[in-house]
């Protein structure tokens, strides 16, 4: 195993949009499903603020069955529409906030296709973290997430959105529910789409060295407090740290406490991690033809 070089010492990894699909394709899956707005429903989802259900859930404070109560509540809030026509407005686009009516939103099924999307693995990122681990980097996710509960029930929950999952991505020809090893990863995906492979949140977390999560903490990004805990956790400056995540205000806030950042566009990882690896340089190798092996 080689060793790395300074400046950098650890990479951190946000889930969804990077290292997973993004859960704002799933919601925009659903608002075209529906015939909703576009971005209606993120929309509603920032108006609530820090105290919504959604971030609610992310910092632990409510189960995911009060969730999905208060998420479904505050989806189908009529006053929605008057901050979606702000939104319009401000941006120059057509909506008669007179004739559209809010719409009643089934908060479960909107989380059950957000959370299928981050299911679905981006198999160029898989490949970057085993070789960052290979090459003795500190390799970290730092995501806001929330835990399924315990029980038969709650683990039923989870089941059934990798189900969903598995039956949606038709490139996967046989997505599994065991764990792969990460020297396997690149030949288990090698030739397949992005999202062939099917991983819970178990799965994941044997990815990385540390797996950093907003709902054990009580913090969420973009709270400074996250990142500076995040690097306590895995025994690391700011400065030592390359962060990638998909979400603009996330990475501000990364670079207000010093470290390093590569922002993931939608659709777009393999981008992300050539970026990747120029920022580390020194010989790094992350980016290897689909037919390689680690």
């Amino acid at each position: 195993m080689t060793t790395t070089t300074a400046p950098y010492k650890a990479v951190f990894f946000d889930m969804g949009g990077v290292v997973v699909g993004s859960p704002f394709q799933g919601i925009a899956d659903f608002e075209r499903e529906h015939s909703l707005p576009v971005n209606y429903l993120n929309v509603a989802i920032s108006r609530a603020g820090e105290n919504g259900a959604f971030q609610r859930l992310e910092r632990g404070e409510v189960d995911l069955w009060t969730f999905y109560e208060e998420f479904s509540q505050q989806l189908s809030d009529p006053l929605n529409v008057q901050a979606y026509a702000e939104y319009a407005r401000l941006r120059g686009k057509a909506f008669d906030v007179k004739s559209f009516v809010a719409p009643k939103v089934n908060g479960r099924r909107l989380f059950h296709q957000m959370m299928g999307k981050a299911a679905a693995v981006n198999p160029c990122m898989v490949q970057a973290i085993a070789a960052l681990r290979n090459a003795g980097y500190i390799v970290a996710a730092l995501t806001n997430n929330f835990n399924y509960p315990t029980d038969e029930r709650g683990q039923r929950e989870q089941e059934l959105i990798l189900e969903t999952t598995a039956h949606i991505a038709s490139s996967a020809s046989s997505p599994t529910s065991r764990p792969v090893p990460l020297a396997s990863f690149s030949s288990s995906v090698a030739g397949a789409g992005a999202g062939a492979l099917i991983m819970g949140q178990d799965q994941l977390k044997t990815l990385f060295d540390f797996y950093i999560e907003s709902a054990i903490l009580g913090l969420r990004k973009p709270d400074p407090a996250i990142y500076i805990k995040a690097c306590e956790i895995a025994g690391v400056q700011p400065s030592e740290v390359v962060f990638l995540d998909d979400i603009g205000v996330n990475l501000k806030s990364a670079q207000g406490v010093g470290m390093k950042t590569i922002r993931v566009e939608l659709g777009k990882p393999e981008k992300a991690v050539e970026e990747l690896e120029r920022v580390l340089g020194s010989g790094t190798r992350l980016v290897f033809p689909a037919e390689s092996k680690l």
